[in-house]
C-alpha cells in the first residue's frame, strides 16, 4: 500500500489512532466528529483489509498490522509537512486589478503590513483598463483581486461591497463655475473625462440623454492621477467618485473644488471582487483581507 497516495485526512486520523489507540480521543485530536471519525477509520480498515483495533482485555490494542504501519505512516506524514513548510516558504505572487488611485494610497501601507505578516508574498498590481476587463481578468486567472464599481458578476466570481462611493463634480477651487454650479453652467464648460470610469461615464450620459443635453468632452485620459494637473490649469471640468480625488500635494498644493452634480446619479459602491478558484487559497485572502481593511481605514476615512 502506498501510503503517500492516500488521502493527507485520511492518514492524520489513522496517525492519531494508532497512538491514542482510542477512537474518541483520535477523532477529539484532529478536529473531526465521532461520526466522521468512525466512518474514516472504517475506509483504513478496508484499505488495509485489518482491524487495527482489537480488543485487549481492558483496553483497545494495536493490530500487528496496525504496528507495521506506525513508522512508515510518521515518515510520511513528516515528508508532507516538510513539503509544506518549503511550499509556505516560496515565493507567492498575488495579482491585484485597481485604479491608480486609490492604489496610490494603498501600496504603501499593504506593503507594510504584508511584508511583516506574509513576507514571501509578491504583490503585483496591475493595469486597470476598466471593470470589464478586471472581470475577465478574474475569470481567466491572469488576475487575483480586483477592485471595482460594479456589483453585478456572473459565473465564478464573487464580489463584496467594501465602500460606498459619492460622486461628485471637481474643477480647480477658482474656476468660474465653483460657487454656483447649475446644470447649464456645468454644461458650458469642457469636459475632462476619466476612461476607466466607464460605469460611471455611462451613468451621466444617460441622465444628460434624458434632460435632452450632451456635454462637451474636451480631454478623456486613462488615469485618475493625470486629473489635477489638467483641473488645477484650465476651465476642464470632471465628474469623479469622491474618494478618487486626490488630496493636496506639495506638488498641487492648493485642494480642487468637489462639488455636489447638478443631476441625479446613484451611489457608486466600490466592490472587491475573487474568483471562487481562490477559495482556500490562504494568500489570496490574506491579501484580499488586508485591502478590505485599509480601504475603510485609509479611503474611507478620508
Amino acid at each position: 500500500m502506498n501510503l503517500a497516495a492516500l488521502d493527507p485526512k485520511l492518514l492524520s486520523l489513522l496517525d492519531a489512532v494508532l497512538d491514542e489507540t482510542h477512537l474518541a480521543r483520535a477523532a477529539a485530536r484532529v478536529g473531526l466528529p465521532l461520526a466522521a471519525a468512525a466512518a474514516a477509520l472504517e475506509r483504513c480498515r478496508q484499505l488495509f483489509a485489518d482491524p487495527l483495533l482489537e480488543d485487549g482485555g481492558q483496553a483497545m490494542q494495536l493490530t500487528a498490522t496496525a504496528q507495521a504501519l506506525r513508522e512508515p505512516l510518521r515518515q510520511v506524514l513528516a515528508a508532507r509537512t516538510a513539503q509544506a513548510a518549503t511550499e509556505a516558504a516560496l515565493p507567492r505572487q498575488v495579482r491585484i486589478a485597481m485604479p491608480d488611485y486609490p492604489a496610490q494610497m494603498l501600496a504603501q501601507p499593504l506593503y507594510e503590513e504584508l511584508s511583516a505578516s506574509a513576507p514571501h508574498l509578491e504583490i503585483v498590481f496591475q493595469p486597470w483598463l476598466n471593470q470589464a476587463d478586471a472581470a475577465s481578468a478574474l475569470e481567466t486567472g491572469t488576475c487575483d483581486v480586483a477592485i471595482g464599481s460594479v456589483a453585478r458578476t456572473h459565473g465564478n466570481l464573487r464580489s463584496r461591497e467594501v465602500l460606498q462611493e459619492r460622486c461628485v463634480v471637481v474643477m480647480r477651487h477658482d474656476h468660474p463655475a465653483a460657487h454656483q454650479l447649475t446644470l447649464q453652467r456645468w454644461l458650458t464648460y469642457p469636459h475632462l473625462v476619466v476612461s476607466s470610469l466607464d460605469e460611471l461615464n455611462r451613468a451621466v450620459d444617460t441622465q444628460l440623454a434624458a434632460h435632452g443635453q450632451t456635454r462637451r468632452v474636451a480631454m478623456v485620459v486613462p488615469q485618475f492621477l493625470m486629473v489635477p494637473p489638467l483641473l488645477h490649469n484650465s476651465d476642464l471640468i470632471a465628474m469623479m467618485p469622491m474618494h478618487c480625488v486626490p488630496a493636496a500635494t506639495a506638488a498641487h498644493p492648493v485642494a480642487l473644488a468637489c462639488l455636489r452634480p447638478p443631476l441625479p446619479l446613484p451611489g457608486l459602491p466600490l466592490h472587491l471582487l475573487r474568483h471562487r478558484r481562490s477559495d482556500g487559497d490562504d494568500a489570496v485572502e490574506q491579501v484580499a483581507q488586508a485591502l478590505e481593511r485599509l480601504i475603510k481605514s485609509r479611503v474611507a476615512g478620508r
